[in-house]
C-alpha cells in the first residue's frame, strides 16, 4: 500500500446525478466523528461512553473559479445535491459519496491577491465510503 499525496484529491458537486468537478481546491478535510452518550453506572471504575449518531462534515478551501457559481447558487437556494470526494482522483474505486447541502463559509475578494473560496458539504442522509 502506498501513501497518499493530498494534491491528487478531487471534489464533485452538483444538483444533478452527474455533478461537476470543482476546480481550484486546496484543502479538503473530512470529519467523521460521532456523538457520545455516557453509560457509566454504579460500581464502574472508569467512565464509559457509547457512540450514537455519526457525523460527516466536509470542508473545502481553495481559490474562486468561474465554475464555483454552482456551489454558490446551491448554497443560496438551499438545493440538495450530489457529492463525490476522491482522496486520490486517479483511483476511481475509493471515494465518499452521498446527497447533501452546501454552505459558502467564505468568499474573499481582495484587490491584491487571489480570491479565496471556502465551503462546506453537510449530508442529508447516509454517506457511503466505496472501496475495492
Amino acid at each position: 500500500m502506498s501513501t497518499l499525496l493530498g494534491r491528487d484529491a478531487a471534489v464533485y458537486w452538483g444538483s444533478t446525478v452527474s455533478p461537476s468537478r470543482i476546480a481550484e481546491t486546496r484543502n479538503i478535510a473530512i470529519d467523521m466523528g460521532a456523538e457520545w452518550v455516557d453509560d457509566t453506572v454504579h460500581t464502574d471504575t472508569n467512565r464509559s461512553e457509547q457512540p450514537t449518531f455519526s457525523t460527516f462534515t466536509c470542508t473545502i478551501t481553495g481559490l474562486y473559479d468561474d465554475a464555483a457559481y454552482i456551489v454558490t447558487d446551491d448554497a443560496i437556494s438551499k438545493v440538495q445535491g450530489y457529492f463525490y470526494v476522491y482522496p486520490k482522483s486517479s483511483v476511481n474505486t475509493q471515494y465518499f459519496y452521498g446527497r447533501g447541502y452546501v454552505s459558502v463559509d467564505e468568499l474573499s475578494l481582495p484587490y491584491d491577491d487571489f480570491s479565496t473560496f471556502n465551503w462546506t458539504i453537510k449530508p442529508s442522509g447516509v454517506v457511503t465510503f466505496k472501496h475495492a
